[in-house]
């Protein structure tokens, strides 16, 4: 099992999203020997079992500037080869032997630009800028994890655990209106 610390409050961020939307969270995951001997960790790697399914969602974060490099990067990052060992190593550790695997691939990015943007589309990388991803994948998700508890009769002042600190930011933020 590898060190379950974030080394920036992004892949902290995406962390903390995926734990609650029900994935069971790897940060800095191993799963390849670079060339020159080093090793690719994955940045966030969340799974979960719905149903028959075995649901994966690699993240990566960072910025995605520059043109043909960071293409070349992106494919390194989300291989094939990087996909299947991520996948083995949910398999064993869920015992999942059904052999149905749905594997999304996404990348936050604090900057990009278009062209990386449409070239990451043509890897199957989705690509979200990081305001775009707070908007569309972080605030819904902390909108339904209180609407799920609320329906518990836990009360309209649900708050989410300590620990999700930076949700928790975000939330407050929301709540009183200081987000655009």
């Amino acid at each position: 099992m590898n060190v379950p610390f974030a080394q920036t409050w992004t892949e902290e961020l995406v962390a903390e999203w995926l734990q609650l939307d029900g994935y069971v969270v790897e940060i800095g995951l191993p799963v390849s020997i670079t060339s020159a001997g080093g090793r690719f960790c994955a940045d966030v790697v969340g799974a979960r079992i719905n149903g028959n399914q075995l649901e994966i969602m690699h993240v990566e974060v960072g910025q995605l500037a520059g043109g043909g490099s960071s293409i070349a990067s992106l494919k390194k990052k989300f291989s094939t080869q990087n996909q299947q060992s991520i996948e083995q190593y949910f398999i064993k550790r869920f015992g999942f032997s059904h052999g149905n695997i749905v594997f999304e691939k996404m990348y936050v990015a604090s900057f990009s630009t278009g062209p990386v943007i449409q070239g990451a589309q043509l890897l199957g990388v989705q690509v979200h800028p990081l305001e775009d991803f707070i908007k569309s994948h972080v605030l819904p998700t902390i909108a339904a994890w209180k609407k799920i508890w609320q329906s518990k009769g836990k009360g309209s002042d649900v708050t989410l655990s300590g620990a999700d600190w930076l949700l928790q930011m975000i939330d407050f933020l929301s709540v009183y209106g200081l987000l655009k």
